[in-house]
């Protein structure tokens, strides 16, 4: 960034004394659609990003509706006659006084040019822009003595705003700024995420289900296998009772398969409607200041992206892990009923792999 064009461009936009009141200067966060700035000063920071982009043409659709008077005129002196001195600039405005300082004057009525030419040519040329100019004079005329001293107070009216200011940030914190930091943990946060996650609309209960449901699988796999190395080399088990046996086993074991994987997706949409309903509450219910210092974005990432997960990760990916330590211990049971000098190596094995993941 260029400092020193920056500077002058602060300069050139009247915004020094703005970014004075402000509590963190220019590194204040002015919130979502810039809460905490008036109209003006809205008006003026759009100005200064045009400005610092340093182009050749510039489009202004009346830049001064949203200031005073003398700022539209400090503005105009120093922005538009000053710093926009060597470029084109089409300057739409209501502010016929400035008109005078022009290449070209277009007048325009219901959308169509009626005249163009420099100001003193159209006012000796046009009627309806002789009115307008006449008009607007009679107006302003009435609000000359209100200007006249504001240049005097001007100086003490920023001191007082200024003191004022002060004066309240005293008596409220000032290490925060608008848009409050995002709140997550960190690190091994334990149970409490998925017991918060199991204790919405009856979770508890598709949980158990679920995983009885997969515990009687895992039996099943047992017991079919069990009853084929057992009975294989039996001469009083037919082929025909030893294959219809261990198909009965597999497709019942299927089935508890089956109804694993169904409880899971019950699992997950009870608990995301609740979940869902929940957010949707906190938020219709949250005051307006919430919504002041909680970007947009952060809400809409609550909302679709993070939901997404608590619908589709969180129900799965827990049936799943709860399945593989199912699974691993069966398996170590079974090895420790046929060969028992395996619990030698599987044990240390546990406990390193525990361990690590700690």
């Amino acid at each position: 960034m260029d400092r020193q064009r920056y500077h002058d461009t602060l300069e050139r936009c009247s915004l020094v004394k703005d970014l004075e009141l402000l509590p963190y200067g220019d590194l204040t966060e002015i919130g979502e659609r810039g809460v905490n700035l008036s109209g003006g000063q809205k008006q003026r920071i759009q100005l200064a990003r045009a400005l610092y982009q340093n182009a050749d043409i510039y489009l202004l659709d009346d830049p001064f509706s949203a200031v005073d008077a003398q700022t539209a005129t400090s503005l105009f002196n120093d922005y538009i006659m000053g710093a926009l001195s060597g470029k084109t600039v089409l300057l739409v405005t209501h502010q016929v006084d400035f008109l005078p300082a022009f290449d070209s004057v277009m007048l325009m009525s219901d959308g169509e040019i009626l005249q163009a030419a420099p100001y003193h040519q159209l006012l000796s040329s046009s009627q309806e822009f002789l009115d307008l100019v006449n008009a607007h004079k009679e107006t302003a005329g009435s609000e000359r003595h209100a200007e006249v001293d504001a240049p005097q107070r001007q100086g003490s009216s920023v001191r007082e705003i200024k003191k004022s200011y002060v004066e309240g940030q005293i008596k409220t914190s000032q290490g925060d700024q608008l848009i409050k930091q995002e709140e997550k943990e960190v690190g091994d946060t334990g149970f409490t995420p998925y017991l918060q996650y199991l204790n919405q609309n009856k979770g508890f209960l598709y949980f158990s289900l679920a995983v009885i449901c997969h515990v009687l699988f895992v039996i099943c796999q047992i017991t079919q296998n069990s009853w084929m190395a057992a009975n294989v080399d039996d001469p009083h088990v037919s082929t025909l009772r030893l294959i219809a046996v261990y198909l009965c086993i597999g497709v019942t074991s299927t089935l508890f398969l089956l109804f694993r994987s169904i409880l899971t997706v019950v699992l997950g949409l009870q608990s995301s409607k609740s979940l869902f309903s929940q957010l949707l509450n906190s938020l219709f219910r949250a005051p307006m200041s919430f919504y002041d210092s909680t970007p947009l974005g952060r809400i809409l990432s609550r909302v679709t992206s993070d939901l997404s997960i608590v619908d589709l990760d969180v129900p799965f990916t827990l049936i799943l892990a709860v399945g593989a330590t199912t699974n691993v211990y069966s398996n170590l049971g079974v090895l420790a009923v046929v060969t028992w000098q395996v619990l030698f190596v599987s044990i240390p094995m546990v406990y390193l792999a525990i361990r690590l993941q700690n």
